[in-house]
């Protein structure tokens, strides 16, 4: 296990932690691989979110093929979207990592929406939108509802 994934062990619950991404409808589907990983349901007792905290569906931590470690707060919505209240929930994601990741320990982080459908003005809202991220912006990336996470 990495430093990354010892890291956010430590300061979770296992309750929390689930095998896969997946709510109302909508999954993401994660790639059978090597990878050592790590997904949190962001709603259950335990992890880094209270009971009435704004906060994405789950957050993946993994490592990636070259050894560098990768964090990605995950909103799923199968339904209605409101890209302001999606941005809102990414954003707290990356605040969740910030706040379980020491500095010191490299993370890339990469905000994904999983979508059943998206209206053109709120498209557009979430194409100009992006995630902070230890003082840097990064966009959302957008994928359907049950495709396999590259």
């Amino acid at each position: 296990m990495t430093e990354l994934l010892s890291t956010v062990r430590s300061r979770i619950s296992q309750s929390c932690v689930v095998s896969r991404c997946r709510k109302d409808g909508c999954s993401v589907s994660l790639p059978q691989s090597a990878r050592n990983r790590l997904i949190i349901d962001c709603d259950q007792p335990g992890s880094p979110f209270g009971p009435n905290d704004t906060k994405c569906d789950c957050l993946l931590f993994e490592e990636t093929p070259n050894g560098a470690g990768r964090a990605i707060p995950i909103e799923l919505k199968s339904g209605r979207i409101r890209a302001r209240a999606v941005i809102e929930q990414l954003q707290a994601g990356a605040r969740a990592v910030e706040n379980l990741i020491p500095r010191e320990i490299t993370v890339q982080i990469q905000p994904l929406l999983a979508y059943g459908n998206i209206p053109k003005g709120e498209r557009a809202a979430l194409d100009k939108g992006f995630v902070r991220f230890r003082g840097k912006r990064f966009p959302i990336r957008k994928i359907r509802c049950d495709t396999q996470l590259p």
